[in-house]
């Protein structure tokens, strides 16, 4: 190859953005590692900050270049808003199980409840008794007690942050926002905390947003089917390859 000459490289030897996946409230790195099988993807757990802006401010600055951000439920919420403030930060986005509503006094008194609970009882009572009925996985002991586990690992202080970010995130509807970079949001037929008619609303903020929706499946998916979470994630990534050929 002569000086100047630049090799072209095809969409096989381009490489790929990091992933970066950020799991919902008292979740860990585990609720998302089946499906984040196959693409490298570094976890960051939510709570390291007591603001949602200093909290995706600190994301931001943790990726040298543009990233696809992977969320779940509050994950998702955070990588949306993060899509909002720091868009140079930001290649794609993967948001599963979560929505563009402001939190203001809505679930304001559940979240109360639930951080008096976790400081009575505990996270792993809370996870038991709160969530797991909330997430309707009826009775599963094995990922009743996953959760359990994955909540106290989470730990309190990290636990009163992401209610936090969920109480004071404002809306991205009224007024209507629109993100620049691509976005697939996808959704469980069976949630009730986050509809798929949520979903398909995120997928409208992008002039390339997608929507998927997994039939006969509740809020926790990427745990419960991880293999079709990862199919979708891998086919998003391919397709951002396809774009920068």
């Amino acid at each position: 190859m002569s000086r100047g000459q630049a090799k072209v490289q095809t969409s096989a030897e381009l490489p790929r953005p990091e992933v970066i996946a950020l799991p919902g409230t008292l979740l860990t790195a585990e609720s998302l590692h089946a499906a984040l099988q196959g693409c490298a993807a570094r976890v960051e757990v939510l709570g390291e900050c007591a603001t949602l802006d200093d909290e995706v401010a600190r994301l931001a600055a943790s990726t040298p270049a543009p990233a696809v951000w992977v969320g779940h439920s509050l994950g998702g919420i955070v990588a949306l808003h993060l899509a909002l403030r720091h868009p140079h930060a930001v290649e794609g986005l993967v948001l599963l199980a979560a929505n563009a509503r402001a939190g203001g006094e809505q679930g304001a008194t559940r979240r109360t409840a639930q951080l008096r609970a976790a400081q009575m009882q505990g996270l792993a009572a809370l996870a038991r008794g709160k969530l797991a009925p909330a997430y309707a996985i009826g009775e599963d002991g094995r990922l009743i007690d996953e959760l359990a586990r994955q909540a106290e690992a989470v730990g309190l202080q990290r636990f009163a942050h992401q209610l936090a970010y969920a109480a004071t995130r404002p809306g991205l509807l009224a007024p209507r926002h629109t993100l620049a970079m691509p976005l697939l949001a996808l959704s469980a037929a069976h949630d009730t905390l986050c509809p798929p008619a949520d979903s398909a609303t995120l997928a409208t903020l992008s002039p390339t947003g997608r929507h998927r929706c997994l039939a006969g499946a509740g809020h926790l998916f990427p745990m419960q089917h991880p293999a079709w979470v990862a199919a979708e994630l891998l086919h998003f990534l391919n397709s951002l390859k396809e774009t920068t050929k």
